[in-house]
């Protein structure tokens, strides 16, 4: 008996199913239950389901649609093998040999030219695939084509000649192989002549057939699958539970069954008494009827349901007993009014518009800037969510979305990154399900690179990524620590890309071991043993970073990069998929070391070549594999393996949105709802005969993200949650959501009288999490995550300060070290940080360089001038120089160097010159050893030197122009100087600085006023133990060179702070910023310290030459 049952909504059918079950068990005990489904996680969801109604849910089979349908072809027809010979990777591998021995027929002519330069085969393998699943694709949907084919009759192929030509071959070499000749197509037939013929019938074994058959919940079965079932009923009991939206017919054909069940309701509604008394005759009626069912139509249904109607259609067409079990829809909110409409096949537009509650929160749709901030919208939304309704818990919200994969590390980071535990009132239980195991795994997106080794460049950043996998660094013995050294060894010894210059020499460019991992690594290892100011040892520069106890991972950085080399010589070549099998079991022993977490993914890539070595054995393939293709089928083997197992966790369910996941969920959320990624559009292939005649029930994937849509809508009890990316992060222009949302929006505007109302629905979010508005009342926003409170204080309110009050006295030096004094003045807020605090706010780990130096930014340009000036001074020529940055990588390679070299040579010629003029005679350094303010000053003053008119003093210079911070250096180590002198002489005490532009001459200060002078310095450096003390160098000076006007004064010293246009504020610095984000609350102490600190500095300062001001 076939039974058919359509009810909109799922819960019913599950309860349909379960009364059937204990009402009727089968007579067997051991025998099962055969419960078709179409997906793991509705069996999951019916094996809870079942198991909470019934106390037990055992003796259940949840086969899937086609899984069942070869069992039974197995069962019921002769001969037929356990797996198909024309399956789809069967075909595959067979058209691959078939191919290039058909490319010469002139039917072959459009492929000829597709495989034309395809050396490594890779494109007839794909070619091959694409062939075999339009094949496939034919078998279900077209199985009279292919019928036809087998006969010699190629008529429905019209232009594309070569496809039947090409099924025969297929079909001949299959018979060759000695492998039978059933497929989807002949056994169709077939199967159902076996079930019609009554002297068959007797024949069949009862064990043979399930007793029952459950097929639950499926949107939609190909026409051949329909009729299987349906002949399947002829001989056991089939209860096809089908989730209809709509409980009137709402196919292209109106069935009279329908019209008469319509007429009722219709009538009621549309017809008043005294039109039907107008209508005359049954012929009137039935015109009266089909005018009234044109008209009547649902819009969402008729646009995102053609998917479940064609399958109405079909089931339409059989003879079958039907039980209606629909469910009258509630009016109370707009998401319910919704489905009402549906499930009543009404058209608002006829209608009229019903009033909705201005706060209904049924139905929300919210606008983000991007896929990280949806995730935290959703976040918040869902505490407040479980904070208003308490009934509600995790495991009754789903949140599916077009790819998991994509947003999978925004829910990392946003779920996951709160602590796990009850007292986190924050923190909800979640689980991903639907990733694919390439990105869940990171040793197999590590196999795949490694296998794709040797058309990579090899870059710093590349090969540091591979090496932070978990098990490649367990194999080479790398903790965390190590990495991290590793990473800031690998920046330091220049190397940029490529294992070697023969490595390098592949992608065209001349050979050279510098800035490749040879080269850093002769660095590394030479460190081990000699200082870098050793100097060069076969032109080998040793880094100094790597001496010590950490040498160790050199060593083993160099194990990492030997086993990468010798890799790469073995992959470009082909191989026999026994001697590929052997040779990657080798790669994983010699890249990883497998923990727990890892067996299921090793265990993926043995199952996957033993796949594919069985079906290269059965479609009798023994041309061998080229690394490209093993790479090709691996990729995607391991890309579309899904697990699954964490659905319906009881957590907040993460998903992929996928046929059969609309089980009902009181929460339903759609992420990613964007315009061009939902609906999903593959483009068909261009020799696709389906595309050219279309038929009712062909499947496609756009329609089949159509229908999704329509069943999350249908599936959500109490919310229905929306969200997508509508603004631009860069610019904020407005982007269109998903045209599955902009019909719905419209249809949402029918509801509301007042066209604006609907913007209640839309939520409009900020760029940033911190934003303002998210914690200002009534401003329609709001979030949890109360570590961005601080950062949303109102700007026009003064900021709370850093400290309450200063920290204790108890940690004050006895002595200081005359850099540490330097170092202080050079950022106070830093120097209280590090020194005091302990705390450094560093950058964050930035991406390696992955290219050899052509040009140097400004910081490496100046730095390249400082040693060649110290080089210059010292030794009169490069030559030294030039070595030594050859050997460290940092100098462009070739012309681009020397004409660098050359460039900056002649920049700093000029400042070369003068200090030579300068300097007559080095003197002896000058001992620091002075007791200022409670504490002793220590250490020594170096290029001292007798200048030209018999003065002498401290020379400084700087490769640059000249800034605030050279100047106040300069005045302090002055004053140290006039301190320590012995005696006040007129010939010393002097100290000059030099730019490349500018020079400045400090003259001499009497010895007690220097001590004066330097005690105020190191009082505030006492006070900057407790405190930061709000000076900032560039800006002091800004200020007091405008003093005497104070309204320039104060605009120059904010525009140093803030900055502008292309320039940098000092309050830009991260630690000014923490400590001093404002200038206008400590603007008095910080004029106060400007003056106190600079004005001596100014009065005692003469400027010799002046360039441009810095």
């Amino acid at each position: 008996m076939f039974t058919i049952y359509h009810s909109n909504q799922l819960d019913l059918l599950k309860d349909l199913l379960i009364d059937l079950i204990q009402r009727d068990p089968l007579p067997n005990p051991l025998e099962d239950e055969q419960i078709l489904v179409q997906s793991p996680g509705m069996a999951q969801w019916l094996r809870q389901e079942l198991a909470q109604s019934m106390g037990i849910a055992a003796s259940l089979n949840f086969p899937l649609p086609a899984s069942f349908l070869w069992d039974m072809f197995v069962k019921v027809l002769p001969d037929v093998p356990r797996r198909s010979a024309f399956n789809k990777e069967a075909m595959t591998w067979k058209l691959m040999s078939l191919l290039p021995d058909m490319l010469e027929e002139e039917a072959f002519k459009p492929l000829r030219h597709y495989l034309a330069d395809d050396s490594d085969t890779v494109r007839c393998y794909q070619l091959a695939g694409k062939v075999a699943d339009i094949f496939d694709q034919y078998l279900v949907y077209r199985p009279e084509w292919i019928a036809d084919w087998e006969q010699g009759k190629d008529k429905t192929a019209r232009d594309q000649l070569w496809q039947p030509l090409l099924w025969r071959a297929l079909v001949s070499r299959t018979a060759e192989a000695g492998q039978s000749h059933w497929h989807r197509a002949n056994m169709h037939h077939s199967f159902l002549s076996a079930l019609e013929n009554d002297s068959h019938k007797h024949s069949l074994h009862k064990q043979d057939l399930p007793r029952r058959l459950f097929v639950f919940g499926i949107s939609a079965l190909p026409p051949h699958f329909v009729e299987t079932l349906k002949a399947l009923g002829q001989q056991t009991d089939v209860h096809l539970m089908v989730c209809n939206p709509c409980q009137y017919y709402w196919g292209d054909e109106k069935d009279p069954k329908y019209l008469a069940r319509l007429a009722t309701r219709l009538f009621s509604k549309k017809v008043s008494q005294s039109m039907a008394h107008k209508a005359e005759g049954a012929s009137q009626q039935t015109d009266l009827f089909d005018s009234l069912v044109d008209e009547q139509s649902n819009p969402l249904l008729a646009s995102m349901g053609k998917l479940g109607r064609d399958y109405i259609h079909q089931l339409h067409d059989l003879d079958a007993t039907e039980i209606m079990a629909f469910v009258d829809g509630q009016e109370d909110s707009l998401l319910h009014q919704i489905q009402k409409d549906i499930l009543d096949l009404t058209d608002r537009t006829l209608e009229g518009p019903v009033t909705i509650a201005p706060d209904d929160q049924s139905l929300v749709l919210h606008n983000c800037h991007s896929a990280l901030r949806e995730v935290e919208v959703l976040h918040d939304q869902l505490l407040r969510l479980f904070e208003r309704n308490p009934d509600l818990t995790p495991r009754d919200v789903v949140v599916m979305l077009p790819d998991v994969d994509q947003y999978s590390p925004w829910i990392q980071a946003v779920f996951g990154g709160l602590p796990d535990h009850h007292n986190n009132p924050r923190y909800i239980p979640f689980a991903i399900s639907d990733r694919s195991a390439r990105q869940e795994f990171p040793l197999l997106k590590g196999l795949l690179e490694l296998l794709d080794l040797d058309n990579q460049r090899c870059g710093a950043q590349e090969m540091l990524e591979l090496l932070e996998i978990p098990a490649i660094q367990r194999r080479f013995q790398i903790d965390e620590k190590g990495f991290e050294l590793l990473r800031r060894w690998i920046d330091e010894s220049g190397i940029r890309w490529g294992l070697s210059p023969e490595h390098q020499s592949g992608f065209g460019v001349p050979p050279r071991e510098s800035n490749s991992w040879l080269f850093g690594l002769k660095r590394m290892l030479l460190g081990y043993a000699l200082p870098e100011e050793a100097g060069l040892f076969s032109g080998i520069l040793p880094l100094d970073s790597s001496q010590g106890m950490n040498a160790v991972l050199s060593g083993q950085l160099a194990a990492f990069v030997e086993e990468a080399s010798e890799l790469i010589l073995q992959l470009n070549e082909s191989r026999s998929i026994e001697s590929w099998t052997l040779f990657i079991n080798q790669i994983l022993e010699n890249f990883f070391e497998p923990n727990e977490e890892d067996e299921y993914a090793l265990k993926l890539v043995r199952s996957s070549l033993e796949h594919l070595t069985e079906q290269v054995r059965d479609a009798g393939y023994t041309d061998r594999l080229s690394r490209p293709v093993l790479l090709d089928y691996l990729t995607e083997r391991l890309t579309s393996e899904r697990s699954s197992q964490k659905f319906l966790s009881g957590r907040v369910n993460f998903c992929t949105l996928m046929p059969m996941r609309s089980i009902p969920f009181k929460v339903v959320c759609l992420l990613g709802m964007n315009d061009g990624a939902y609906p999903r559009s593959i483009p068909p292939a261009g020799f696709d005969l389906m595309t050219e005649s279309p038929r009712r029930g062909d499947r496609s994937r756009r329609e089949d993200d159509r229908y999704l849509f329509l069943e999350a809508l249908l599936s959500a009890r109490q919310t229905f949650y929306i969200s997508y990316t509508g603004r631009s992060i860069k610019d904020n222009s407005e982007r269109i959501p998903s045209v599955l949302v902009t019909e719905l929006q419209e249809y949402c505007s029918q509801f509301f009288p007042d066209e604006g109302a609907l913007h209640h629905l839309i939520t409009e979010h900020r760029l940033q999490p911190f934003s303002q508005e998210n914690f200002t009342p009534d401003s329609g926003l709001f979030s949890y995550a109360k570590e961005w409170l601080p950062n949303a204080s109102n700007p026009t309110e003064s900021s709370a300060p850093f400290l309450a009050s200063p920290l204790s006295t108890r940690e004050m030096p006895e002595a200081l070290e005359v850099p540490e004094l330097l170092r202080f003045f050079r950022n106070p807020s830093q120097y209280f940080c590090n020194r005091r605090l302990k705390v450094f706010f560093e950058q964050g780990d930035t991406l390696l360089v992955e290219t050899e130096p052509f040009a140097l930014d400004a910081l490496d340009t100046y730095w390249l001038k400082t040693s060649m000036l110290d080089t210059l001074l010292a030794e009169g020529s490069l030559d030294s120089l030039r070595e030594k940055l050859n050997a460290t990588g940092t100098l462009p390679h070739g012309a681009f160097g020397e004409l660098l070299l050359e460039d900056q040579q002649n920049a700093i010629s000029p400042l070369v010159e003068k200090l030579r003029d300068a300097a007559l005679a080095p003197l002896d350094d000058i001992e620091v050893n002075l007791s200022l303010a409670g504490i002793k000053v220590t250490g020594w003053l170096k290029q001292h030197y007798s200048f030209a008119g018999h003065n002498s003093g401290l020379l400084r210079y700087r490769a640059a122009g000249l800034k605030a911070k050279d100047k106040l250096f300069a005045w302090i180590e002055h004053l140290l100087y006039c301190a320590s002198l012995e005696s006040e002489s007129h010939s010393g005490g002097h100290t000059r600085l030099m730019g490349l532009d500018d020079e400045i001459l400090f003259t001499p200060v009497a010895r007690q006023q220097a001590r004066a002078y330097l005690s105020d310095l190191v009082s505030l450096y006492l006070q900057g133990q407790t405190r930061p003390v709000p000076f900032f160098p560039t800006t002091s000076q800004a200020w007091l060179e405008k003093e005497d006007d104070e309204e320039k004064a104060h605009k120059a010293a904010e525009n140093a702070f803030y900055g502008g246009f292309k320039v940098h504020g000092e309050v830009e610095n991260a630690y000014i910023h923490r400590t001093f984000p404002e200038l206008e609350p400590i603007f008095d102490e910080f004029t106060n310290l400007s003056r106190l600190i600079l004005e001596p500095m100014t009065r005692t300062m003469e400027v010799v030459s002046e360039g441009s001001r810095k």
